[in-house]
């Protein structure tokens, strides 16, 4: 039989040669004589033995799955071919209730098969009902033991998506959202002269317009976080130091996402980030960031990174790696001494961008535990 032919025309070749219809029997492809089966001769034809020891159900194509006793006949001329059953060989058989409708199902369940046989779109959240406590999000990968008491009733709603929007969260039907409906929905201007970052955890920070669309459904939390463009530092604010260049590249990531930053050159090169945004747990909302900028930089990788004021954990637990101290500036910082594995550093592709996501990583971390 060639390769490429597909699982229809595969059928009705055997269902030719043996005179008979063609079944699906655990994903298998089965031949039958019967046209009225019983659950008996359903196993017999797949190979199980002994039957008595196989609980046997039926998967029509709408509808819930359904029992189908050893001496039960199904009328495989009453659903479109193939027709499907599951056999399992276990001595009990659970039911379900999903959207209402009731499931039969032995041996293992997890989340993947509900969504399998209940015919669930990855639009829809998939919830079980819980007494007395709240209900409960079944994420995928959960598996459901049904021989548990209470764990008999899903439901199936369509599924929010949430997006952080400077410290709001707001609800999207959409797995898609305009950067400008997302301003709206958390009750800010969005004409008002922002710069506009997007932060999605393990990857670095990026400017987005009003026009573009963001992503819910990417892994990580994504956020966004607004900066007018026009900060004014007050009469008696100091310039920005500017006492080395970075790459064009670094420069214009830190521009784009509207960071206060300058460079200090006192024998060792810095990066200074002013109101670096902390995430929650440190009883600060910003600090000061510094990263060393080595002089072969980017042959050289980007380590480590330099806070001020140092941080500590609302709740006091101690932050491994962070006891040593570094003057940048005539600022006493705090080191935090993270690393990268060896060999993981690029020249080509690592930049200041790419260490910022190893530093919100890094922090993220600490009050996560």
């Amino acid at each position: 039989m060639n390769a490429d032919t597909n699982p229809s025309t595969a059928d009705c070749l055997l269902q030719a040669v043996s005179g008979g219809l063609t079944i699906h029997v655990n994903d298998l492809a089965v031949p039958i004589s019967e046209r009225m089966p019983n659950g008996r001769q359903v196993l017999a034809a797949a190979g199980l033995h002994p039957a008595a020891e196989y609980a046997l159900i039926l998967w029509p194509p709408d509808g819930p799955t359904q029992e189908v006793g050893l001496e039960v006949e199904t009328d495989l001329r009453a659903y479109p071919p193939p027709v499907m059953f599951f056999a399992r060989q276990v001595d009990r058989l659970f039911y379900f209730v999903l959207d209402n409708d009731r499931f039969a199902w032995a041996g293992p369940l997890d989340e993947a098969t509900v969504r399998r046989i209940g015919r669930i779109s990855n639009d829809r959240e998939l919830w079980l009902v819980r007494r007395d406590e709240p209900d409960l999000l079944v994420e995928a990968g959960t598996a459901l033991d049904l021989a548990q008491p209470g764990v008999e009733r899903l439901y199936t709603r369509r599924r929010n998506w949430k997006l952080d929007v400077q410290g709001v969260v707001i609800e999207s039907v959409e797995p898609t959202i305009g950067v400008e409906e997302a301003l709206q929905k958390a009750g800010i201007d969005p004409f008002q002269g922002w710069i506009i970052v997007l932060k999605v955890r393990g990857q670095p920070k990026r400017q987005v317009q009003l026009t573009d669309q963001v992503d819910l459904r990417q892994p990580g939390i994504e956020r966004l976080r607004l900066t007018p463009k026009q900060i004014n530092n007050g009469e008696g604010g100091s310039s920005l130091r500017r006492q080395f260049a970075l790459l064009p590249k670094d420069e214009s990531f830190l521009e784009g996402c509207g960071y206060r930053w300058q460079t200090v050159d006192e024998g060792r090169r810095w990066l200074i980030i002013s109101d670096y945004r902390l995430p929650g747990g440190y009883g600060l909302a910003t600090c000061d960031l510094a990263i060393e900028i080595p002089p072969p930089y980017p042959a050289a990788e980007l380590d480590m990174f330099y806070c001020y004021p140092p941080l500590a954990r609302s709740n006091g637990a101690a932050i491994p790696k962070t006891e040593a101290r570094r003057s940048i500036g005539g600022t006493t910082y705090q080191r935090w001494s993270r690393h990268r594995e060896s060999g993981q550093w690029s020249p080509s592709h690592d930049s200041v961008a790419t260490h910022l996501g190893l530093v919100e990583e890094s922090l993220s971390r600490e009050v996560e535990q």
